[in-house]
C-alpha cells in the first residue's frame, strides 16, 4: 500500500489492479490545513481512540459507489472518522464521504469483521453522517453506535491531571426509515419491533434467547426479517 501511495505522489498511475489505492487517493486530503494528520495526535491519554489501536485490513466504499479492498485502515471513535495508512504510517483522511466500511478486529484470540455504515436518517441525537455498526442487516436492522470521549481526571489535592478515553455504546432498532434507541432486554426490543409479538415470544422461548446478548438479538432480528 505504501508503494501505491508513492506512485500517486510521483505521478505514476496505471489502470492495473495494483493501482487501486492510487486511484482512490485522488479523493484524499491530508487535513483542512493541508497537513498530514499526525499519527501521535492523542498524547498522554490512557487507552486508545480507535476501534483497534493497530492498522487493520479492511474494505470501504465511497459515496460515489467505488469500493476499495484489502486496505490498511483505522476507525477513530472520538472523531467518528475512518483513516487510511500513508507512506509513514500517517493517518490520511478521505475527501469523499466513506459510505460504509468493514474492518478486521482481533477479539479473544481470533479476528472478527465489523461492518459500519453511514446515511441513516431519523435516529435520535445523530445525523446521517454518523457511523453505526450493523449487527443485523435487512428490512429491519440492529445497529450499534460506539463513540469515545476524552475525560480529564484530577484527584483531590493533586497538581496533575490524567486523561483517558471513555467509551459510550448505544443500540438501535432501525425500522421503516426510523431508529429507536433500545436497551438490550426483551421488553425494549419487542416494543421497538412493534408487531409479530406472538411469533417472537414463541421463538425467543424455543431458542432460549437472552436479549441482553448482542448475538441473540441479532438472531431474533434475523428471524423477524423472515416473517
Amino acid at each position: 500500500m505504501k508503494k501505491r501511495l508513492t506512485f500517486l505522489l510521483s505521478g505514476f498511475l496505471t489502470v492495473s489492479s495494483a493501482s487501486v489505492f492510487a486511484q482512490a487517493a485522488y479523493f484524499m486530503v491530508y487535513d483542512a490545513k493541508g497537513q498530514v494528520t499526525a499519527k501521535n495526535e492523542y498524547v498522554d491519554i490512557q487507552g486508545s481512540p480507535y476501534v483497534n489501536p493497530n492498522w487493520s485490513k479492511g474494505t470501504f466504499t465511497l459515496a460515489n459507489g467505488k469500493t476499495y479492498k484489502d486496505m490498511d485502515i483505522k476507525y477513530d471513535l472520538v472523531k467518528d472518522k475512518m483513516y487510511v495508512m500513508g507512506d509513514n504510517d500517517e493517518s490520511i483522511a478521505l475527501l469523499d464521504q466513506v459510505r460504509d466500511f468493514s474492518i478486521n478486529v482481533p477479539l479473544s484470540g481470533t479476528t472478527v469483521t465489523r461492518h459500519y455504515r453511514t446515511g441513516y436518517a431519523n435516529i435520535p441525537s445523530t445525523t446521517n453522517t454518523y457511523y453505526f455498526e450493523v449487527l443485523a442487516d435487512g428490512k429491519t436492522q440492529f445497529l450499534k453506535r460506539t463513540s469515545k470521549n476524552i475525560l480529564t481526571n484530577k484527584e483531590y489535592n493533586s497538581a496533575t491531571a490524567t486523561k483517558s478515553f471513555e467509551e459510550i455504546t448505544r443500540y438501535y432498532i432501525y425500522k421503516d426509515g426510523k431508529g429507536t434507541a433500545v436497551k438490550k432486554d426483551k421488553k425494549a426490543i419487542l416494543a421497538a419491533l412493534g408487531n409479530k409479538q406472538s411469533e417472537l415470544e414463541t421463538y425467543i422461548k424455543a431458542e432460549k434467547l437472552n436479549l441482553k446478548n448482542d448475538a441473540d438479538v441479532v438472531t431474533l432480528i434475523t428471524y423477524y426479517n423472515t416473517l
